[in-house]
């Protein structure tokens, strides 16, 4: 049975190993072709990495003297963060400023008194009003966490509120409006307002405000102390020409607490200043003729009359009066000054805090003593700034007021604390008040234009080191990269020489040198005219250096920061005009080192260009490789089928003479042969 053998199965002849010997000689073609297809492949990829690796120089190129260059950036410093912080758009304008912070911009936020754990609020219609926005739900009733989360349900958007626990048996209702500005004030409505003073969060307050209405029936009940057509009222507008003053009682006489507030509307408007008309000396008496006399045909003239007058001396022109003084109260048997209003074409609206400065309100005085305006008031009004309708809060922590702020020593308001229409192009967010001016620094963004500049060095030096890599089979070439991390440095090697020979990259490298050591146009001439002028060379030590560093050789550049550093804060316009710079006034850039390298790479990595002209080419000839590898393999399947059956039937064979042997030697041996 050990000579038991299955044709094309099993082969005590070996033919397996045979036929494998045939099929490996018959594979030689598949393997130089799976070879070139690998080779393919790599070379692919290559030109595939050197691609994206140019189109990135090429963006760090374009992005240099393209319209959102860095050069035009701005950055915005405070000199304390801890009172506002500023961020610069690219119009903005170099300069710096002081800032004078007197209180930030700040929502209503109202405590309750402490209210026990089993506190309820009653089922109603509950309204909140947060300036002119209005939240209305109804409340079924339930406990005051309930309550809680329906208001922040029903009314987050305008408002918030929660619960702490102040001690272990009790707790507090804080409810603050999200919008802050003194047009933001809190509101409590209906049930919402039966709920505030339930919880001792308002208290009911009816003498706490007053309107001065400016009206035909109001002024006739005032005290006339000057003419009526010194002033004008027309609309609600109160107008005093030049030189007029007129008092506005307050009767009855209004109590002031610490929180009262005048608030009115204001407005200044510039007259013409008249011309001053020549005053000529006046002609003096009318002296008459003296006469004469005649005697025998002679006439004599009497001498005239003598007049003597004094020297005649011009008059003074009239006085320009500038005086912003103009408003000003009366009370507890005082005149007050209120502060100085300024010139505006349009009505400001102004508040001053009274609570200091008399403990009662009897009139609010306006004078005009200004030669060349009128000034114009309307909607004075006296109130309570804590009062919301009815209502004043018992415990307010903080109030809807307007931020405040000086510069230029202008006085501006605004409402939110993000203020973005003061300075052109840059945007202030107040943090906090301030007992002095902060400095705020508009500059150029010189951090940023440096790291745009030294990344444009950096993807050159890459695509420096991939042509010599690509293109040379000198290892050295890896080990002068010192930027390459070691495994970096063993990736690269397994591309050492894979486009040896290749000419375009040779000629790209030569150029791509070219441009960054020619000189280019700037506004500076000579003095900023080359790369290495702002610390971009071969070689930026110190000079004067004995040794020489070979690596220096193969065209990497190296920067000296702190040179461009300076560079860039000196002369911004000339280093902006080293990469990019309009030599004809057509606001086109047409010259300059990176519009150069962009001009240069065009061709190379744009859609069609040369290297993806490559990376197409070999796709193709992988693609017929592939092919072909695809119609051989099915040869190699068919030939091993060959060989198979050809051994099969060769070993069927010779098993079947093998036994017609053995039966003749049987056959013999029983005969006795």
């Amino acid at each position: 049975m050990s000579d038991l053998t299955i044709p094309g199965v099993t082969s005590k002849y070996n033919t397996q190993k045979v036929i494998d010997a045939l099929m490996e000689v018959e594979k030689a073609p598949l393997k130089r072709m799976q070879t070139e297809v690998a080779a393919d492949q790599q070379k692919k990829t290559a030109w595939q990495d050197i691609s994206r690796r140019m189109s990135g120089l090429r963006d760090s190129a374009r992005s240099l003297y393209s319209f959102q260059n860095p050069f035009m950036d701005r950055i915005a410093a405070s000199s304390d963060a801890k009172v506002f912080t500023a961020t610069a758009a690219r119009e903005a304008l170099e300069e710096t400023k002081g800032v004078l912070v007197r209180r930030i911009a700040t929502p209503d936020r109202f405590l309750s008194r402490p209210l026990p754990r089993d506190f309820t609020v009653d089922a109603g219609d509950y309204v909140f009003r947060v300036g002119d926005k209005e939240a209305r739900f109804a409340y079924r009733g339930g406990s005051l966490s309930d309550f809680v989360s329906t208001l922040n349900s029903r009314a987050g958007s305008l408002m918030s509120a929660q619960l702490v626990n102040d001690t272990k048996s009790s707790q507090v209702l804080l409810i603050e409006g999200k919008a802050t500005g003194a047009a933001n004030r809190l509101s409590f409505l209906e049930k919402a307002a039966d709920l505030a003073v339930k919880a001792g969060m308002l208290e009911r307050s009816l003498t706490a405000s007053r309107r001065l209405p400016l009206d035909q029936k109001s002024v006739a009940a005032w005290e006339k102390p000057l003419a009526a057509d010194a002033y004008t009222l027309k609309d609600g507008s109160l107008s005093l020409g030049p030189g007029a003053e007129l008092k506005i009682p307050v009767r009855p006489s209004l109590p002031l607490n610490a929180n009262m507030v005048l608030e009115m509307s204001v407005r200044t408007q510039r007259m013409p200043e008249a011309g001053v008309a020549e005053v000529k000396p006046p002609p003096g008496p009318a002296i008459p003729e003296t006469g004469s006399v005649e005697f025998k045909g002679i006439r004599i003239q009497s001498d005239p009359s003598l007049t003597p007058l004094p020297d005649w001396q011009p008059p003074k022109p009239p006085e320009k009066v500038n005086d912003m003084q103009v408003l000003f109260i009366e009370g507890d048997g005082k005149l007050v000054a209120l502060p100085e209003i300024g010139d505006s074409a349009d009505f400001q609206k102004i508040q001053v805090a009274l609570g200091d400065l008399a403990g009662s309100l009897e009139s609010v005085d306006l004078r005009n003593r200004n030669t060349h305006r009128r000034i114009d008031v309307k909607d004075i009004s006296v109130f309570d700034r804590t009062q919301r309708g009815d209502y004043v809060p018992t415990k307010a922590l903080a109030e809807a007021g307007d931020a405040v702020l000086e510069m230029d020593g202008i006085e501006v308001r605004r409402a939110s604390n993000a203020i973005d229409d003061l300075i052109p192009g840059v945007t202030l967010t107040l943090r906090g008040a301030s007992a002095a001016p902060v400095e705020l620094a508009i500059k150029r963004d010189v951090e940023n234009i440096s790291k745009q500049i030294i990344g444009l060095v950096g993807a050159y030096d890459r695509i420096i080191t991939d042509v010599d890599v690509l293109t040379r089979k000198d290892p050295s070439v890896i080990e002068a990269a010192g930027y390459l991390t070691d495994e970096e440095k063993k990736k690269t090697s397994d591309s050492l020489g894979l486009l040896f020979g290749d000419l375009s990259l040779q000629q790209l490298k030569s150029s791509l040198q070219n441009i960054m050591m020619n000189p280019y146009p700037t506004s500076k001439g000579k003095d900023l005219a080359l790369a290495a002028q702002i610390g971009i060379a071969t070689d930026v030590r110190a000079p004067g250096s004995a040794t020489i560093d070979k690596t220096k050789l193969r065209g990497y550049l190296e920067v000296d920061e702190a040179k461009l550093t300076s560079a860039i804060e000196r002369f911004p316009e000339a280093v902006k005009e080293l990469f990019g710079n309009d030599t004809d006034g057509d606001l086109v850039v047409n010259a300059g080192l990176a519009y150069s390298l962009e001009a240069l790479l065009r061709p190379y990595v744009s859609t069609g260009g040369i290297f993806p002209a490559k990376v197409t080419n070999l796709d193709r000839a992988i693609t017929d490789k592939n092919k072909q590898i695809a119609s051989y393999n099915k040869h190699l399947v068919d030939y091993q089928g060959q060989l198979k059956k050809k051994y099969g039937e060769m070993e069927g064979a010779l098993g079947t003479l093998e036994k017609s042997s053995q039966a003749i030697q049987n056959f013999n041996k029983q005969n006795g042969q």
